[in-house]
């Protein structure tokens, strides 16, 4: 008894460290799960996703120009990836990557939807932070914030002159009692 129980507790102590797999074969893995995601809707579609745009966020250039060539097709899912790569590229890369993005989208299967669409969203307010920055710099960025500063001076100003006249409605109302 002791002798079966050491080989089911050892049997055990092997599965969890070699890991499930070790024990089924070489079972090639589905389709979609391999270093470059698709819209293949199979158990690793989200985690291949989340681990491409993590490498795609990671990458050097050297990366990204290498996997742009091997997604240049015209599938949905090719787009899709094309667009995570160019994402986290340089500024000018982004405008393409929006449209990428969006033009895959609707074709992604709905449990991939929400995380394309939450890049998407990262993806436009960076846009929108870097392009006010180069509107500010090229503004002279010191008159931008000078400008911004006079008109919260301006809000202030009102501000104070409503509770001004709110204090003085207070007081006319308690030296009424």
């Amino acid at each position: 008894m002791i002798t079966r129980m050491k080989g089911v507790l050892a049997l055990t102590a092997l599965v969890l460290l070699s890991g499930c797999q070790s024990l089924t074969g070489t079972a090639a893995s589905p389709q979609g799960c391999g270093e470059v995601p698709t819209f293949a809707d199979n158990v690793c579609l989200l985690d291949s996703w989340v681990a491409f745009g993590l490498d795609a966020q990671r990458a050097d250039k050297e990366w990204r120009e290498m996997m742009l060539d091997r997604l240049a097709g015209s599938r949905p899912d090719q787009k899709a990836a094309r667009a995570v790569v160019l994402g986290w590229d340089a500024p000018q890369d982004w405008r393409r990557a929006s449209e990428l993005y969006k033009a895959s989208i609707n074709s992604a299967p709905t449990r991939l939807q929400p995380l394309l669409q939450q890049w998407l969203n990262g993806l436009e307010k960076r846009r929108q932070l870097y392009a006010q920055r180069a509107s500010s710099a090229g503004e002279g960025g010191d008159q931008a914030l000078k400008h911004e500063n006079q008109a919260l001076k301006q809000q202030l100003k009102e501000m104070s002159d409503k509770l001004d006249a709110l204090t003085d409605i207070e007081r006319t109302i308690n030296s009424r009692d």
